[in-house]
């Protein structure tokens, strides 16, 4: 309770046979001071199970430790350092009462040890504020970690899907390459089929167009077109090669700039400490 260092020393009082009722007042002074400093003990002790649980906690879970946790260990340090202020307080007071020879006289051990009790209330209060303070750095850089994680997910899956479109892109450009090019061949042959297959006569019903007269005009017409399409075939082929190539050249030229760069980079910055302890040397005399 709040009042129980008081409920402490009145059952001391009742008690028979009590030395505070057989002593001087100066002694019950002793008890009420070591009353106190046993609470602030106790109270210590309660922060640190709480801090030390709340930091396994806080190894476990992460960035997935609960906000309200985080709000807790804030007031605690500010509670703690509270209650370094009042031990320090007390500890002021206990010091005058050892100066003072009439008080002092039977209970400097007494006082001595109450003195040395709340240097321990202090240091505890001291190191635990600290432990608040390292608790919430840590948990800071936990989500300091998780969100760059987050990041470089989202720019990985950004550049996946960069990647696939670039890949849907270049699979649709060479759709319509050869697209392009199977019209490209045929549009020729269409153009002179169209021609020989138009139906012009003259008066007698004989074609007008002299290559329909000719005794092997359709064998001619088809080696033509043969040879046409074998022709423009290997070219179109030998194009898309050299077009292929000259891809392949640029990308491993570009890899083998970037890797370049790269490797001036990390010549650099091996040479940067043997430049800097040569600058440090200086020239010798």
């Amino acid at each position: 309770s709040v009042d129980g260092w008081a409920d402490k020393i009145r059952r001391l009082l009742n008690s028979p046979l009590s030395r505070l009722r057989e002593r001087r007042g100066d002694f019950l002074v002793y008890k009420v001071l070591d009353a106190v400093v046993d609470e602030l003990m106790a109270v210590v002790r309660a922060y640190i199970a709480r801090l030390g649980w709340l930091e396994s906690r806080l190894h476990v879970l992460g960035d997935r430790w609960p906000r309200p946790w985080l709000c807790e260990v804030v007031l605690a340090r500010r509670q703690l350092h509270f209650v370094m202020r009042r031990a320090k307080g007390v500890q002021r007071a206990v010091k005058k009462f050892i100066d003072d020879r009439d008080i002092a006289s039977g209970l400097s051990a007494y006082l001595q040890d109450i003195v040395e009790h709340l240097d321990e209330v202090s240091e505890d209060c001291e190191r635990l504020a600290s432990k608040c303070g390292s608790m919430q750095e840590a948990y800071d850089r936990a989500v300091d970690r998780e969100r760059d994680r987050r990041a470089r997910s989202q720019a990985e899956q950004a550049r996946r899907q960069e990647q696939r479109r670039s890949i849907q892109a270049d699979r649709q450009n060479n759709i319509l390459f050869v697209l392009t090019i199977v019209t490209t061949i045929f549009a020729p042959v269409q153009f002179i089929a169209g021609v020989y297959g138009m139906n012009f006569v003259d008066a007698q019903g004989t074609p007008t167009i002299p290559e329909l007269l000719q005794k092997h005009g359709y064998a001619y017409f088809w080696m033509g077109v043969l040879g046409y399409l074998l022709v423009s075939s290997s070219l179109a082929t030998c194009f898309f090669c050299r077009l292929q190539n000259q891809e392949v050249d640029e990308t491993d030229e570009a890899s083998g700039s970037e890797e370049s760069s790269m490797g001036q980079e990390s010549t650099a910055l091996e040479m940067e400490p043997l430049i800097r302890s040569h600058q440090g040397r200086g020239p010798r005399g």
